[in-house]
Formats: structure tokens, sequence, C-alpha cells
């Protein structure tokens, strides 16, 4: 063989070694480099903050900053709960409607007591603190605050009694006239028991009203609008308020409970008067009570004089 034909299988053999190599790069993911192709890794999952229990928290507890804090959840998680919060200010200030253990994610449908939110068979004997007792009275819209106080908010009670006034029947003065002054029932009215935690409240039961778009058939009512939101009107409703209070100050609330009115509390009377959250420590206010003789001397009241139509000799010893 000459050597110039040796010469040229040499140089074939030496290009087809370079273009198998060159193939086995190009396959390798080539360009130079080596190893294997780099696999793309998957995002990590989205987040969100959610409020959780910072310590243990129990039935009928106010919510306090201190108590609660932000976590971090994967929206896997989050999606399994109901309406959660964002912030600790949307939960400060409401009421426990149950005991929360630390770490618990706190929920809007379940975690708190609204007005009325009272389960049948629902314990509240735990929110009661040690030595006090719960009663219940019966308020309407005048007397219990718009029936707008919730479980959490505290209350003052203020007792209205009557008492009679003093009356003359059939008694002769000095001349011998009869005098017949009857003596009208005189209101006294007293703030007896102050700072006391609503524990739980019960509103009556839902009206049903027509729905539908069209009246029945036959029929002159025409269907009754319903509001789109849950808005307090003045419809004389009455509510059921459980408070926490002082075995004595529970005895002076069922006295006044009597059953000597014909209307539907039978209470000689009990109000409610709303107190701020930030009294929630301070202490105790000295009132003096109200009778109409107090008006008088401190209010300064004008009184009817009655001095002008009874006898001139009983009249001149009557003084305001």
């Amino acid at each position: 063989m000459k050597r110039s034909n040796r010469l040229l299988i040499l140089v074939g053999v030496f290009l087809a070694v370079l273009g198998f190599m060159g193939a086995v790069m190009v396959a390798s993911g080539g360009g130079g480099t080596s190893g294997p192709t780099p696999v793309p890794s998957s995002s990590a999952e989205a987040r969100a903050n959610v409020v959780v229990a910072k310590t243990n928290i129990a039935l009928g507890d106010n919510i306090t900053a201190s108590m609660v804090d932000v976590k971090s959840i994967t929206l896997t998680e989050k999606t399994a709960l109901g309406d959660t919060f964002t912030t600790t200010d949307e939960v400060v200030g409401k009421v426990a409607g149950g005991a929360i253990p630390v770490g618990t994610v706190l929920e809007s449908g379940k975690s708190f007591l609204s007005p009325g939110s009272m389960v049948d068979g629902q314990g509240i004997a735990s929110a009661l603190a040690a030595g006090k007792v719960g009663v219940s009275i019966e308020v309407d819209q005048i007397n219990g605050v718009g029936t707008l106080v919730v479980p959490g908010d505290r209350v003052d009670i203020i007792l209205s009694v009557y008492s009679g006034e003093l009356s003359f029947t059939n008694t002769k003065n000095a001349n011998g006239s009869t005098i017949n002054v009857p003596g009208a029932p005189d209101p006294t009215v007293k703030m007896l028991i102050q700072n006391k935690k609503v524990l739980a409240t019960l509103l009556p039961p839902v009206a049903t009203v027509a729905t539908t778009s069209q009246a029945v058939a036959g029929s002159s009512a025409a269907p009754l609008a319903v509001p789109s939101s849950a808005i307090v009107q003045n419809t004389g409703r009455h509510m059921i308020v459980i408070l926490e209070v002082d075995p004595q100050e529970a005895e002076v609330i069922r006295w006044a409970q009597r059953a000597e009115k014909a209307d539907p509390q039978n209470y000689i009377s009990l109000d409610l008067a709303l107190r701020s959250p930030k009294d929630n420590d301070a202490p105790k206010v000295d009132t003096t009570g109200i009778t109409y003789k107090k008006l008088v001397e401190a209010w300064g009241l004008l009184p009817p004089d009655a001095r002008g139509i009874i006898p001139a000799d009983v009249a001149k010893g009557i003084k305001w």
C-alpha cells in the first residue's frame, strides 16, 4: 500500500474519533461543560399570617394584646381553617367563646362570643371568677342600653324603687277642718352595684318574614323586605343578660325581681349603665342616690308648692 493511502486512512480515523467525541459531548450537555443537566427546583409554597393564642385563654376572657401573636402558616393549612385574622388588632377586645389553648389559630366563627350566641348546653361556669356567682336579669332597649351590651362588657346596675309619700286622710286641723292629702309614690334611685362583667346575653328568636318576590296568590299581604345587615332597630325587644356578681349583690338583684308589676319584666326596676373598658380597674364611685328632695336640694329642681292649697296651720310647718 502506498504511503499516501495509509496517511489518508489515518486522517479519516482521526476525524471519525473527533466526530464521535463531539457527539458524546453534545448528548451529555456539552458546550464545553461536564456533568448532568441541572433540574429546576420547585418554588416554596406561599404562606399567610394568622393570629394565634400566645397564652391559654379561658371562656369569657377579654382578649388583650399580650394574649395573642402572629404566626406564618402555609396556604394549605390556612384553607383547612375558617375565617382567620391577620393582625392582633382585629381580635383585641373580643371575648373568648371557650377555652383557647396556647398556639391555637383564632377563628371568627368559633373563637368568640357575640350577642345571643350561646348554644344550649354550652357551659359558662369556667368564666366565673372565684367567689363570684352568675345571675340573669331581663332588660329592654330603654333600661338595657339599647340591648347592645355584649359578653365581656362591664356594666353598673341602678336600682329604682317607689316609696309612698306621707299622706293625710280625714285628718282634722286645729280649726276642725278635714285634711285629705294622698301620698303619691315617690321614686328613689341609686347606683348600687358597679363594674360587673357580662358573661352572656340571650336574644329573642329572630322573626321569620316573607322573602319571595311575589305575594302568594289570593293574598293581599305584600312581601316584607329583609335587611341585608343585622342593624339593631327600636323594636322594644327584650334581652336576658347574665352577670358575674358577688353573692350579696345577687340577693339585691333577686329582691328587685319580685313580681310586683304587671309587665313582662316584673321588676321594681333594674337598669344597666355601660362602662368604658378603660375603667375596668377604676375604683368604685360614691354616688348620692336620687330622691325628689335630693333633686330640689342638690340640683336646684323647683318643687310644686302645695302650701297654697292646704290649711295654713299645716302649711307653715312644710319646708323643702
